[in-house]
C-alpha cells in the first residue's frame, strides 16, 4: 500500500471549504467545536508549511475578519 501526502493547496481547499459551509450555517452546533479544531490543525500546518510569498501567513488575519462579520449579521 503506497502512503499518501496530501499538500499545502489540499489544506488550504479544506479551509476554504470549512469556511464557506460554516458561512452557510451548514454545521449543527454541536459539531462546530469539532470542525473549528480540525480547521486550527490545517492553519497551523499552512503556516509551517508554506513558503513565505503564499501569504498563507495571514490566513487567520481573514479568519478573524470574518468572525466580526459574522456576529454582526
Amino acid at each position: 500500500m503506497e502512503t499518501k501526502h496530501l499538500d499545502i493547496n489540499d489544506l488550504a481547499n479544506v479551509v476554504t471549504l470549512i469556511d464557506g459551509a460554516a458561512k452557510q450555517g451548514m454545521f449543527s452546533g454541536d459539531q462546530l467545536a469539532v470542525i473549528g479544531v480540525m480547521r486550527q490543525k490545517f492553519v497551523a500546518e499552512l503556516k509551517e508549511q508554506a513558503p513565505v510569498e503564499d501569504n498563507v501567513s495571514n490566513i487567520s488575519d481573514a479568519d478573524e475578519e470574518s468572525k466580526v462579520e459574522a456576529s454582526s449579521e
